[in-house]
């Protein structure tokens, strides 16, 4: 059974977001009341209430976002990490100096939950690697605008 943790990051959670190495699942709802999840890898936690993370601008998440902006973020990560964090977002900057087919998206975090269990411990997380240099790249471009956005040093 989840458990409430509150209306904020976790502290751990968010070091994890500044670390440019965590995945999560961001699921949207489609205008037909459907979800939709992906994995999104550029995000980042300015402050314990706000997420940054981008987005190619005319992806389903990204429309599903613009129409009605009702997120959840799961993430599932080493040391026993199991959080969902539901969460109000919009467009904050469309597009994007460093890409013009991304988007930047801002999500405010209203609930956060615990969804470890008794019965097993998560001793992973999900791990990528970039396909080329070039994506490398373009990865340090978009983290260092977000992290321009959300004034994080």
């Amino acid at each position: 059974m989840s458990k409430i943790l509150g209306n904020t990051l976790p502290p751990e959670v968010k070091d994890l977001f500044n670390q440019e190495s965590t995945t999560v699942v961001l699921s949207t709802v489609t205008s037909e009341g459907y979800p939709h999840a992906m994995p999104v890898h550029l995000l980042c936690a300015p402050d314990e209430k706000t997420i940054l993370i981008s987005l190619v601008k005319n992806h389903q998440t990204t429309l599903n976002i613009k129409d009605n902006g009702k997120v959840m973020v799961t993430v599932l990560e080493g040391e026993d990490i199991a959080v969902g964090i539901k969460g109000t977002a919009k467009i904050i900057k469309e597009p994007m100096e460093t890409n013009k087919a991304m988007a930047a998206i801002e999500i405010k975090v209203t609930e956060v939950k615990s969804d470890t269990t008794p019965t097993v411990i998560v001793t992973d997380s999900v791990s990528f690697k970039h396909r080329s240099d070039k994506t490398a790249a373009f990865f340090r471009t978009c983290f260092d605008e977000l992290y321009n956005i959300g004034g994080i040093n």
